[in-house]
């Protein structure tokens, strides 16, 4: 591999760059207390060396719009994103009165606007630079201007409703790059002798003057993030990085599924150690999409908000944390000592497949609306193993609640082996003919003495399921101790203890809770 390379699509997807200003600037015909833009707006800019700007002297509807000549097509899930300035929202309406707008229209005055602020909701409320990100072809506008755009995408700007008040002096409203497309990062390439790519990298890229697209911007403590996340564009990549916080953009005016991380190209190695990904908005979470089964690592993280999680074969997932997250789907991923807490989603936490792979060390925290912890949808006898897991919250018995541990939606017979289980007990709803069994392990402990309360060494311990085989415990006594455990359906079964010189013991013991009990043999004078 090469050394790791960032690019993205907002490079080519320019509707204007504000730098040469060959195309034609005006108001939106509903917008026109602003004044005349003026372009070449060297005082201050974001991008370049230019912007364009106007007064906001006037209480109503201003704007600044550029007429591309010709309509672009968005993407599916993409967006147009503008770099928009205000620098007094004081003065403009609240969001509910469309104080800050994003325009999009086929012509100067059959437009459509989307509200992305306003006094009390500016995405920089102290005044300056923002990147918002609009579907003008997946989002209902929140006003209509004439006959709206009709699916034309022409004329593209910035919106204000200013007042109360207004700004008396200076060009306090600013536009700079508009762009459009998917509003992919891409990460490609790097290796171990030429460098992990790593998010630093990117943001470093993205932040250039020249480009600013806005993507994946440093910010004090981390990155804020939106779009799609590409790891493995057209060519694997090596990516590998730790103790970065991120933080998903609250991108009110797009598609479900515009903010995402996507793994592609089998061959790519993707390793996050101890990050930190919080969605800071509801519109659109963001997805982790495992596309093609490259090495995934997921080491420490913890996940905050965000949306669907789906994993493949080569994906290993420890010591994290899917707080208030939407599904999670294992696929084949090896899952071990995390925590779901609180599941967004209606149903359960984790979709379980792949019953070869135990499920180990996960604790599942109930959210206070109904939820099971796992779904399975896999039939045909399936028996999966959990070890060590811990349910908290949920539903004590069996029934159809809602709130079980397990909902077996397979349609199957299902088997659970599980040991070492706290919290609670592991209850099932099982929808239609579906039916599960529940088997959990415990604990066996035999401890064999004789008359003086001395142990008793060598002695032979057997438990049948009542005298029926196979054993389950068949072993000899160390220092007076046999151990075992058992993950059967039987609620009771047969002991026996046996040593020369001792009349043999006989007893019951309840297989349905661990077993500690103490065996006194008594001495056989016929056998000495």
């Amino acid at each position: 591999m090469a050394v790791p390379t960032y690019t993205s699509d907002l490079s080519s997807g320019i509707i204007t760059n504000v730098e040469t200003n060959t195309g034609t600037w005006s108001e939106f015909t509903a917008y026109s207390v602003g004044g005349t833009p003026v372009t070449n707006e060297t005082d201050y800019f974001i991008q370049g060396a230019n912007c364009t700007s106007a007064t906001a002297s006037k209480t109503g509807l201003a704007s600044i719009a550029f007429d591309n000549a010709t309509g672009v097509t968005i993407p599916t899930d993409g967006a147009v994103f503008v770099w928009q300035y205000f620098a007094a929202p004081n003065v403009l309406a609240a969001e509910t009165a469309g104080g800050l707008r994003i325009i999009v229209g086929a012509d100067i005055s059959n437009a459509n606007a989307w509200v992305v602020g306003g006094n009390d909701f500016a995405p920089n409320p102290y005044g300056g630079w923002n990147n918002v990100a609009v579907n003008p072809a997946g989002v209902t506008a929140d006003y209509t201007h004439s006959n709206g755009n009709g699916g034309t995408y022409r004329w593209f700007g910035s919106g204000l409703s200013v007042g109360p008040g207004s700004v008396g002096k200076g060009n306090p409203h600013g536009i700079d790059a508009i762009r459009y497309g998917r509003g992919e990062s891409r990460f490609a390439n790097g290796s171990v002798g030429e460098g992990a790519a790593t998010f630093a990298g990117f943001a470093a890229t993205n932040d250039s003057i020249s480009n600013r697209w806005g993507l994946m911007q440093a910010i004090a403590g981390g990155y804020k993030v939106k779009g799609l996340v590409v790891f493995g564009y057209v060519s694997a990549v090596y990516f590998v990085d730790s103790n970065a916080n991120l933080f998903i953009d609250n991108t009110k005016k797009v598609t479900a599924g515009f903010n995402a991380f996507e793994v592609r190209q089998a061959g790519s190695t993707v390793s996050l150690t101890a990050v930190n990904i919080t969605a800071l908005g509801t519109v659109s979470r963001g997805n982790w999409i495992t596309t093609d089964n490259a090495t995934v690592t997921l080491t420490s993280c913890v996940f905050t908000d965000m949306g669907t999680f789906t994993f493949q074969s080569l994906t290993t997932v420890t010591l994290c944390t899917f707080r208030r997250c939407n599904l999670v789907t294992r696929g084949n991923a090896t899952i071990t000592n995390t925590t779901f807490d609180k599941t967004n989603n209606a149903t359960k936490a984790l979709l379980l497949r792949d019953p070869t792979r135990a499920l180990t060390g996960c604790t599942f925290i109930k959210p206070t609306a109904t939820s099971h912890a796992i779904e399975i949808t896999e039939a045909s006898a399936t028996a999966y193993t959990f070890t060590n897991c811990n349910f908290t919250g949920y539903a004590a018995t069996n029934g159809s609640t809602g709130n079980e541990v397990i909902y077996n939606n397979s349609g199957g017979a299902v088997t659970i082996n599980h040991t070492g289980t706290t919290g609670g007990d592991i209850t099932v709803k099982n929808e239609g003919v579906s039916t599960t069994t529940v088997l959990g392990s415990i604990s066996i402990t035999i401890t064999v003495k004789d008359e003086a309360n001395a142990n008793i060494n060598g002695a032979f311990v057997y438990i049948d399921e009542n005298d029926n085989s196979p054993f389950i415990m068949n072993t000899t006594t160390s220092s007076g101790v046999a151990t075992g455990s058992y993950s059967g359906a039987s609620s009771s079964g047969t002991l026996r203890v046996r040593k020369y010189g001792y009349k043999p013991f006989k007893g019951t013991v309840d297989l349905t809770s661990a077993i500690n009990q103490g065996i006194v043999l008594i001495a056989d004078p016929q056998q000495v």
